[in-house]
């Protein structure tokens, strides 16, 4: 269950890169985004799992990638992944 009041560090809109390692965070982060850049689609909240975790977890953040930067293949697709705030940081600004 999703709690409101969860403080968001990153916004609708923001691009982001996924960390490449994070020891303390949620290992089930796919591999395949990690190091990768994408765009903040929608925000969760924090989510409470007493099943599995103790506590609640970082906030959580649907990021939306290309599919081409993902898997290295002509595609104009796209791929949302659910991750946790604190797999994420600021991407660099991209340069035209």
């Amino acid at each position: 269950m999703a709690t409101a009041e969860a403080t968001h560090r990153f916004q609708v809109g923001e691009r982001v890169r996924v960390m490449q390692a994070n020891p303390a965070g949620s290992p089930r982060t796919p591999a395949y985004v990690r190091g990768k850049s994408g765009i903040v689609t929608a925000l969760h909240g924090s989510i409470e799992n007493p099943l599995d975790h103790r506590g609640v977890y970082p906030p959580l953040c649907s990021v939306l990638f290309s599919v081409h930067e993902i898997f290295c293949r002509a595609s104009q697709d796209t791929l949302s992944v659910d991750l946790h705030e604190d797999w994420l940081a600021p991407a660099e600004p991209r340069h035209r």
